[in-house]
């Protein structure tokens, strides 16, 4: 994995959301995908919960043009990238057909940051989505036993 944006002159809250996110996959010590899903919603929520500030300035600071799209793009990208690589890691016997699909990563990010964002605007509590956790689980195995189709 190369890096896809060069991080002198970043953001610097952005390049800490970046840090703590790739520090998070890292060190998620799950044996399984099913382990793994489990815990990055769980930390999810919480990291969400008590960083809320710095994204909502970074998104902020993004729609306003002080972080570059191609920035904020590349710094998605490598997060993805990270998240990606773990989950295939785990996944070597691929019961997860959508994780060795270029996009598999980004669609459990994106089923994160949905519910993220229902969080923000007052639909969910922390502490609802932390209830709902086993059920988002397992709608996200289901989701990721896909086979691909067309990409």
């Amino acid at each position: 994995m190369k890096d896809r944006i060069s991080h002198e002159g970043m953001d610097e809250i952005l390049k800490k959301l970046e840090d703590d996110y790739i520090k998070a996959v890292k060190e998620n010590e799950s044996r399984s995908v099913e382990e793994f899903v489990e815990q990055f919603l769980y930390d999810s929520w919480t990291y969400n919960d008590e960083n809320i500030q710095n994204i909502k300035t970074v998104l902020s600071r993004y729609s306003t043009g002080e972080v570059y799209s191609t920035t904020f793009i590349g710094a998605f990208n490598e997060m993805v990238d990270h998240l990606r690589v773990k989950l295939q890691e785990l996944d070597a016997e691929q019961a997860y057909p959508a994780l060795h699909n270029q996009h598999g990563a980004s669609f459990l990010v994106a089923f994160v940051d949905g519910m993220v964002i229902q969080y923000f605007i007052g639909v969910y509590t922390v502490e609802q989505l932390k209830e709902m956790t086993p059920y988002l689980k397992q709608v996200i195995l289901q989701a990721l036993q896909t086979e691909a189709g067309g990409q």
